[in-house]
């Protein structure tokens, strides 16, 4: 199962084609005579075409895959897989996710492309394949560097466009899916997927990058990509304490506004927005995260709120127990009216 995400990780948004770019450029640096490259255009068409015949094999592949390993084989079993088990996606939106989920695999693909082309006929990047090339500390040292950055800004440009205008006008096409799936990974707005690619490929041109490292990393953001939205119960390894449970995420779909952090949760704790016990998240709420005490709400709100939290699968948080859980407020509401 690990194995397969990491292969759909590496293949499906394109990255893969930028490594081969970087390889040929390394060998073709070195080489007496370097052959000529092809127009800009004639390139990328080459590069398109490989990174969209492999991207969408692997994209209907491996979600397929989940889709027929969880969504059909664990109909029943919901308990034992899936973060909200009571609830699946309605039809339309399923479709809907996977014609939004191609549109932007169409444009994270066309983009790799576009850096691939541009290494490919001897454009600027500051990759390097050599490991002797700088020293080895820094080698060391770029991975939490690089991942820090990406992760970093992946927080900010995900809670920006949680804000009233670019929430309406982008991000509420992702967030039209409260129950996500394996498809809904790329299923978010052009516009919106390629700031987040590009923002992505800004280390190769700040500074230097070995490319297992860059790639590296890639290959585990995507992957993680892929399980924060598969809606299953996929938990971090003991070696990952950065990283949240696909909960987590899950959590932000449920809830909309909060939880903006991808591979650290650190973040949402650090800058306010992470969930908490005795407030209510939704699409009403402030986008910025802070969310409404539940102390402010009417009872058939709290109910609500009640209802929604019980939607939850205990079993996908840690010690498998819903640390956000208000039956216990339920029962004291309705002793209080019964007094009264």
């Amino acid at each position: 199962m690990i194995v397969l995400a990491l292969i759909a990780a590496a293949f499906m948004n394109g990255n893969w084609l930028a490594v081969v770019a970087h390889t040929q450029k390394y060998h073709h640096d070195g080489a007496l005579s370097r052959p000529a490259c092809r127009s800009f255009f004639d390139e990328f068409k080459s590069q398109c075409i490989w990174a969209m015949a492999v991207g969408y094999g692997v994209y209907f592949g491996f979600c397929g895959y989940l889709e027929w390993k969880y969504y059909v084989r664990g109909r029943g079993k919901e308990l034992e897989w899936k973060c909200q088990p009571r609830r699946y996606l309605p039809g339309h939106l399923v479709w809907d996710q996977i014609k939004w989920g191609c549109t932007g695999l169409m444009v994270t693909n066309v983009v790799s492309a576009v850096v691939a082309t541009h290494v490919v006929c001897g454009g600027y990047s500051r990759v390097y394949m050599s490991v002797c090339q700088y020293p080895f500390w820094w080698w060391i040292l770029q991975w939490p560097v690089i991942f820090v950055q990406q992760d970093y800004a992946t927080y900010w440009i995900h809670r920006t466009f949680h804000t009233k205008f670019l929430f309406k006008h982008f991000h509420s096409l992702h967030h039209r899916y409260f129950q996500p799936t394996p498809w809904s990974v790329t299923a978010i707005h052009p516009f919106e997927i390629t700031l987040v690619q590009l923002s992505m490929v800004v280390p190769i041109f700040i500074y230097p990058v070995h490319w297992v490292p860059f790639y590296g990393l890639a290959l585990y953001t995507y992957y993680h990509g892929i399980i924060q939205h598969s809606g299953i119960n996929f938990k971090a390894r003991r070696w990952q304490p950065w990283q949240p449970d696909s909960m987590f995420h899950d959590n932000h779909h449920q809830y909309c506004h909060v939880n903006f952090g991808f591979n650290c949760y650190m973040w949402d704790q650090i800058h306010g927005s992470a969930r908490k016990p005795d407030c209510c998240y939704n699409e009403r709420t402030d986008g910025w995260g802070s969310g409404r005490p539940l102390a402010s709400l009417s009872e058939n709100d709290l109910r609500l709120e009640i209802r929604e939290r019980a939607a939850e699968n205990p079993k996908a948080y840690r010690d498998n127990m819903n640390p956000y859980s208000l039956l216990d407020e339920f029962s004291t509401t309705v002793k209080t009216k019964t007094v009264e």
